[in-house]
Formats: structure tokens, C-alpha cells, sequence
């Protein structure tokens, strides 16, 4: 439990820290697209309020223009225009189109190419804007309209990308990692106080059970005793009924807290899983004749583990005993071991009552009881915590399903290696 804890801290630290790592990043990419897209519409515009200045670069003025600040543009937006491609286009009064160039490109378009995005601006106001994957900007001239276009993406932006990309990577991954060893560190301070009082509350229930023992075996002994001197006395049997529950009792207290332990001390040894869980089911038979239940097993020969022996016999009796107590008379009652790869399976089925769909969810929850009405059955709703906590601890899984009102299984998978 304690170490379940610890993990989920780190991992919610460490996925918190790398969402707000992943959505800084992101923050500062829109940031840089949205700065780029600001530059290439300040590059159009100067460009297009500029024309004459502009046409003359052709002639190789455009630079010196640039260095004696006829044209507004600094000189990373320099870089990113003389990286680029570059089209201009001039439009009467009434849209026609009367004439396209492309300035910078190596491989020119031609003008039907651009056809869906000329004819888009045309339609458009004087002013920024986009089409086509292309930014432009439209400036009203004497003749009609001046447009500058270039590709969205110009190629200073994709340069700052990329680069931001490669440090954000170089920087995040070595914050996260020693991040995530600074929160298994901080996460074992945090769960302390946590560990002391769990440490406490199994030391308690684990000194009260062996304390409540003794009395308890004394009542039952002096019971016994006074039940044969005195012959057939009802309040002597109440007496000895609710000591009988009160032991259980303190019986499932210890093993819950001998489970809680970190470490917990147990046989380890090969044994047969099949003749475990074999004589696990003999206890049963007179009981499925008893309450007129058909009670079946399908325990598949060969099946062999390493661990703890009584553990084994000790969830296939919880999970028995918790099947024959909810099938009533005349149902079925079913117990199979298989092999399946490299796991084993031990499943338990029952007809009955079966489970509540609300109930499904918490029936491996320390004192939870399905039917809270039925309060002397002999069900502490510790049986299936049991159950849960030494499949938990030794790696497998168990679960459950059911048709309410009609049947449930226990489904038990382990580790071949071990239990």
C-alpha cells in the first residue's frame, strides 16, 4: 500500500511537470509563429508602401536601400526576406490582373498556379491578410493595387523552430529527469506521516488480536466446560455462537494486518497448485449436499508455484466460502484451475444474487458488505480484502463480474513464478 502510494505522487508530480513543460513549449512555439507571421506582414507592407524602392532592388540597389534605411525592415526580417521566395502582382481597378512576377524564386510559378489565391485577393481590401499558404499585403496605388506575396512559413521562422525545438528537447528531458528524482525523494518525506500511522494502526490491530486471543479462548474452553454440566442452555449457545464470530473476527484482523506488512515474512517453496487447491475444495462437498447445491471443479493436473502454500488455500477458500454463502438452494457452484501460457488461472462461479453493478466496484474494500441488511451472516467484509491483498502481493491480479440476480465469477491470474 505504501509503496502503491509513493508511486502514484511521483507519477502525478512527474506528469504534471511534464504537461507544464510540454504546454510552455507550445506556449512559446504559437508565441514564435505568431511573432513570425507579425514579421512577414511588416516585410509585405514595407515592401509594398516602398514599390519604387523595392523594384529597384532588381537592379541591386535593394541591399543599399536596406543599409541606409529607405525600407523599415531589420535584420532578421533581412535574413528571413533573403531566404524566401517573393511574387508581386499588380491589379486595376477592377481586379484584372495585369501583371505577376516572382522575384526570388528558383523554380518560378506560373501565374495560372497562383490563380485561386490572386483571384482571392483581388476580391479582398487593401490591407494585410492570407490565402493559399500565402501572406501578402495590398497596397492601393494609383493604377489600382500593388501586391507583395511569400510563402507563410518563411524560412527564418522554420530556422527559429527548429531551433527552439532542439533546445526545449536538450533542456526539458535533463529538468524532467532530475525532477523526477527529486519527487521520488520529496515523495518519501510527504508519505511519512502516512507510513507512521499505518505502521501504528497494524502494530495496534496486530497486538489487540493476539491480546483479544487469549480471553477468547478461555470464554470458549469455560463455555464448553459449563455447557456439559449444565445440559442444553440457549443463552450458553448464544455465548459460544458470538464467541465463534468474534474469533473469526480477530482471525481476519491479523491476517489483514500480517498482509499490510511491507515485507512480509512467508514460505517460499515449490508445491502443487493442483493438489492445494484440491483439498482447498473438499471441505465444501458436504456443505453443496447439505444446502442441495451442484458443486463441480475442473482442476487441471500438473499445475505447479512457488510461494506460500496456505496462501493459496486460504484465497481459494475465502473465494469458496464467499460463492456457497450467496447460491442459494438448488444452484451451482463451480471451481476451475487452468494453465493459460505462461499464468495460471483460477477461477470460482457461482449461481445466486449475484452483484450489484454499484456494489461491483468497492466488493475488495475492507468492511464492505453488499448487503448491508444481513448483519449476522458471519461476514466482517474482510474475506475478499483478504483474498485481494495476497494476489496483490505476490504480483497476479484478481478480479470479479456478474449478471445481477443471476450469477458472479472470480477470476484469479498469477505469475507461474510465483505466488
Amino acid at each position: 500500500m505504501i509503496r502503491k502510494l509513493q508511486r502514484k505522487i511521483v507519477l502525478t508530480t512527474t506528469l504534471t511537470l511534464a504537461i507544464l513543460i510540454v504546454l510552455g513549449n507550445l506556449m512559446v512555439h504559437v508565441a514564435v509563429v505568431l511573432v513570425c507571421g507579425q514579421m512577414t506582414d511588416h516585410i509585405l507592407k514595407s515592401l509594398a508602401e516602398n514599390e519604387e524602392v523595392f523594384r529597384s532592388s532588381q537592379q541591386g540597389q535593394f541591399v543599399e536601400d536596406l543599409a541606409f534605411g529607405k525600407l523599415t525592415v531589420t535584420k532578421e526580417e533581412l535574413f528571413s526576406l533573403l531566404t524566401t521566395p517573393l511574387y508581386v502582382a499588380e491589379f486595376g481597378p477592377d481586379g484584372t490582373l495585369l501583371c505577376f512576377e516572382d522575384l526570388r524564386s528558383t523554380s518560378p510559378l506560373d501565374p495560372s498556379d497562383m490563380e485561386p489565391v490572386l483571384r482571392t485577393v483581388s476580391q479582398r481590401e487593401a490591407g494585410s491578410g492570407s490565402s493559399g499558404g500565402f501572406r501578402y499585403y495590398k497596397e492601393e496605388k494609383p493604377y489600382g493595387y500593388f501586391v507583395v506575396l511569400a510563402n507563410n512559413d518563411l524560412g527564418f521562422s522554420k530556422n527559429v523552430a527548429r531551433h527552439l525545438l532542439r533546445v526545449s528537447l536538450s533542456v526539458s528531458l535533463p529538468v524532467l529527469l532530475f525532477l523526477f528524482c527529486i519527487s521520488i525523494l520529496l515523495s518519501r518525506y510527504a508519505i511519512s506521516p502516512a507510513v507512521n500511522a499505518l505502521r501504528r494502526q497494524k502494530q495496534f490491530i496486530s497486538d489487540a488480536g493476539h491480546e483479544l486471543k487469549t480471553p477468547l479462548s478461555t470464554i470458549t474452553v469455560n463455555t464448553a466446560v459449563l455447557a456439559s454440566e449444565l445440559g442444553p442452555n440457549k443463552y450458553m449457545d448464544c455465548i459460544q455462537y458470538e464467541t465463534q464470530r468474534m474469533d473469526v473476527l480477530v482471525r481476519q484482523l491479523l491476517d489483514v494486518a500480517c498482509l499490510d506488512d511491507a515485507e512480509p515474512v512467508e514460505r517460499r517453496e515449490v508445491f502443487s497448485l493442483s493438489e492445494v487447491v484440491y483439498q482447498a475444495t473438499l471441505p465444501f462437498e458436504s456443505l453443496a449436499f447439505e444446502q442441495n447445491i451442484r458443486y463441480t471443479t475442473d482442476i487441471q493436473e500438473g499445475c505447479s508455484l512457488c510461494g506460500d502454500p496456505e496462501r493459496v488455500r486460504q484465497v481459494a477458500g475465502i473465494l469458496l466460502d464467499n460463492a456457497f454463502k450467496y447460491c442459494r438452494s438448488g444452484g451451482e457452484v463451480s471451481l476451475q484451475l487452468r494453465q493459460e501460457g505462461r499464468h495460471l488461472t483460477l477461477e470460482v462461479y457461482n449461481t445466486g444474487q449475484g452483484i450489484a453493478p454499484e456494489d461491483l466496484p468497492h466488493i475488495f474494500e475492507r468492511f464492505y458488505r453488499c448487503d448491508k441488511a444481513r448483519t449476522s451472516n458471519g461476514s466482517y467484509g474482510l474475506g475478499l480484502a483478504i483474498a485481494w491483498a495476497a494476489v496483490e502481493a505476490a504480483g497476479g491480479k484478481i478480479t470479479a463480474e456478474s449478471e445481477y440476480g443471476h450469477w458472479s465469477r472470480f477470476r484469479v491470474t498469477l505469475p507461474e513464478r510465483n505466488f
